[in-house]
């Protein structure tokens, strides 16, 4: 009896260990890029988007329109 018990713990903290895992990569995939350049046609000037510490993007550009 205490060897079914003792593998079905091993079974359960096996499941915890492998759904933590898919559920940090799952997370760290749906986050936004924070690096690299994008051309977009119809701006007037160069725009800058940069993220503070807690992810909240701020848009400098030129024009109001930009």
């Amino acid at each position: 009896m205490k060897r079914v018990l003792w593998r079905g713990g091993i079974a359960c903290l096996a499941f915890l260990v492998a759904a933590g895992g898919g559920g940090f990569l799952w997370l760290s995939t749906s986050l936004p890029d924070r690096s690299g350049q994008v051309r977009v046609e119809g701006l007037a000037a160069p725009v800058d988007i940069m993220r503070d510490d807690r992810g909240i993007p701020h848009i400098f550009a030129k024009t109001e329109e930009d």
